[in-house]
């Protein structure tokens, strides 16, 4: 009896091996053909990256196409794609209709089994391409479950960036009358690459000043305008006072750059209207809670403004008729402002920052002007202005003569659009005068306080932008929030079609020294300063977003 129980033990087992023995080399099949789809599927990823990045270098702005060539970024999406499978596009002409007329903005084409479609330009910039391809691999050995093919899907998106070139100060437009950058020569004033004329021997190639047509700097017995940096002049006439590291005259460049294709955010996901009338008021001594954040006013005198981000379709005016006196403080909470419907943004007086305490606020050594309030729920941790539909912004301290102070940071992060930049006059603003105007008089005083961490950039040819001295130099590298003396009007890059700079006859002027080895900062008026920290994300002519 025992004998037969052990028999019958013995065949179950040889059962239940044969049935794992199955199971174990189904895995293994599984396993087999799972590891060599995921190689397919990493190759298929890599080819749409280099196709999405490649047709999207096609759409950076240059002279001669300021919107970049789509019909050129179809095609290198398309080619750079296939040529990771060793294989070409059935149309290899760039400039035929299959390129430059497609249905849609978008191209397709199939070859080794591969099926590439590219949709170019798309995206609220029309600034990105879109590279997909589709593949139906053949199974190996789960093809006894009944999986003769398994379809593979691969996607990316890339974006145009811009010119590598970074910028101090660059008037792109060569129309008007070619005086593209003008000073008033109203006391000596400075333009600098980030250098602080460290590089007196040997220019930066970081933070250009250029003109596409010239410098209207003419009188050569006035003060003049310096530049610490490479500088390009696309003209020779009318620029008698326009010195580089202190020395006339300048060496003329030849060539002109196109305007950088930085973006705005897109603005449609702005859809809360904000009254400016509404802005939240605490006075003096007291607390209060806005939009989640805690401003508390420590002042015994003056009252605190606090402005949200949003859409604004009314102008914001500081000081308004109403407020508490012209010394009050105004606080903007981090996030974007969109001002459109003819709004504007006006500043005659009052303190007015994004920080915590309404005034200027540094971190780091060198210093870097910074805020101290948390980020927008968003993500964007600055403010950014976008003006639109005729919008203008300016500011001077003329409701407080001798004081006054504005100081803004830009963001390092927003959801959408070009980072670190402060004031974007949109491309269909289509105001005709000045668009940005800082006027801030410091004639008589070095208290007076205008500091923008971060690029303003008017993308609308229409306009022009006026920037005045407020601060004196030597450049302070370590401000603090008590002492925020020395520092550049605008830190990141002043670019824009018409470009005014102004010395305002800051109080002190003084020139310096030229000279590799004896070259002096002297006391000018601190226009720009190319600060890398606050330019939007130089350096690269396309990215992957998705």
């Amino acid at each position: 009896m025992l004998i037969v129980i052990r028999r019958r033990g013995a065949g179950q087992a040889i059962v239940v091996m044969a049935l794992a023995m199955v199971a174990i080399c189904g895995m293994l099949a599984l396993a087999i053909d799972a590891g060599r789809l995921y190689f397919q599927r990493r190759l298929m990823q890599d080819a749409v990256d280099s196709g999405a990045l490649a047709g999207a270098q096609s759409l950076v702005g240059t002279v001669a196409n300021p919107n970049g060539q789509p019909n050129y970024a179809l095609y290198y999406a398309m080619d750079d794609t296939l040529a990771v499978f060793n294989q070409n596009p059935a149309n290899n002409d760039p400039n035929s209709s299959f390129y430059t007329a497609p249905v849609n903005r978008t191209v397709t084409d199939t070859q080794g089994g591969y099926t590439v479609t590219a949709v170019a330009p798309m995206g609220y910039s029309n600034k990105q391409v879109q590279v997909t391809v589709s593949y139906n691999a053949t199974a190996t050995f789960v093809q006894v479950l009944g999986f003769s093919q398994i379809a593979i899907l691969a996607t990316a998106t890339a974006e145009a960036g811009t010119n590598a070139k970074t910028y101090a100060l660059f008037a792109y437009t060569s129309g008007g009358s070619g005086n593209t950058i003008q000073n008033d020569q109203n006391g000596y004033a400075q333009v600098d690459d980030g250098q602080d004329g460290t590089d007196v021997c040997q220019a930066s190639i970081e933070g250009l000043t250029v003109s596409n047509s010239k410098f209207h700097v003419p009188n050569p017995t006035q003060a003049s305008l310096n530049i610490n940096g490479d500088l390009t002049v696309n003209s020779a006439s009318d620029n008698h006072s326009l010195f580089s590291f202190w020395r006339n005259p300048v060496n003329f460049g030849t060539g002109q750059d196109a305007k950088p294709d930085y973006l705005a955010p897109d603005t449609s996901l702005i859809t809360t209207v904000v009254n400016p009338a509404n802005k939240a008021k605490i006075a003096p001594g007291t607390s209060g809670l806005v939009n989640g954040v805690t401003i508390t006013n420590s002042s015994t005198s003056k009252w605190v403004y606090v402005f949200t981000p949003g859409r604004y379709t009314s102008s914001i005016v500081i000081p308004a008729a109403g407020d508490n006196l012209n010394n009050s403080v105004y606080i903007f909470l981090n996030g974007v402002y969109y001002f459109t419907s003819g709004a504007d943004m006006t500043i005659t007086g009052g303190y007015v920052s994004n920080t915590s305490t309404g005034l200027p606020h540094f971190v780091g050594s060198p210093s870097i002007g910074a805020s101290d309030l948390p980020p927008a729920s968003d993500g964007t941790n600055g403010v950014e202005f976008i003006f639109d539909q005729g919008g203008t912004f300016s500011a001077n301290n003329s409701d407080l003569p001798n004081d006054g102070s504005v100081f803004f940071v830009a963001p390092h992060f927003v959801p959408t659009g070009s980072t670190n930049i402060a004031f974007y006059i949109s491309s269909t603003n289509g105001n005709n005068g000045v668009v940005w105007n800082e006027a801030f008089d410091a004639s008589a005083s070095n208290v007076p306080r205008f500091q923008v961490w971060g690029t303003v950039f008017d993308a609308d040819p229409s306009g022009s932008m006026t920037l005045t001295g407020v601060a004196l130099g030597p450049h302070n590298t370590s401000a603090t929030d008590s002492n925020s003396s020395g520092q550049y009007a605008i830190n990141g890059e002043f670019i824009g079609a018409f470009l005014q700079v102004n010395g305002g006859n800051v109080l002190g002027n003084s020139m310096g020294t030229p000279g590799c080895g004896t070259f002096t900062p002297g006391h000018p008026a601190l226009l720009v300063q190319f600060n890398s920290k606050f330019a939007p994300a130089p350096g690269v002519n396309s990215y992957l977003v998705k």
